[in-house]
């Protein structure tokens, strides 16, 4: 397994995190081309995903409240 970086994930890191994880499908390879850990991936493109989930949702029901 690559070496951590030590330091803290940033919103670019996540957004690149999940595209990747979209394309590659796999945790693992998504860690080995960012060196960071499975778990680091497997937690943020999580947390994206959600967010976009949250976001898609919020955005519906304004829709739904407007008309």
């Amino acid at each position: 397994m690559a070496a951590a970086k030590g330091t803290r994930v940033n919103q670019r890191e996540k957004r690149r995190m999940w595209e990747l994880y979209q394309t590659l499908g796999s945790y693992t390879k998504v860690a080995k081309k960012m060196r960071r850990s499975r778990d680091t991936v497997a937690k943020y493109v999580l947390e994206y995903e959600t967010a976009l989930q949250i976001t898609q949702l919020l955005t519906q029901k304004k829709e739904e409240s407007q008309n």
